[in-house]
């Protein structure tokens, strides 16, 4: 299987949550993303980033988000 990069992942997360929090901008939400990705370094987990990093960012968010 076929490593995803991290700017995929961050792209992914940043898709899906850029509609579901409309009120900020993609860049708030990809700072968020990278920083989440960030915390998850081991390399056997990499199927699940994108998962992980979305739940990260969603808890940051919701905590910011109007």
């Amino acid at each position: 299987m076929a490593e995803v990069s991290d700017e995929k992942i961050v792209d992914e997360v940043v898709g899906r949550l850029a509609t579901r929090y409309p009120g900020l901008s993609a860049e708030v939400i990809a700072k968020r993303a990278w920083e989440a990705l960030k915390a998850f370094v081991n390399p056997t987990i990499r199927d699940y980033l994108a998962v992980l990093v979305e739940r990260r960012v969603v808890r940051e968010l919701k905590s910011i988000s109007p």
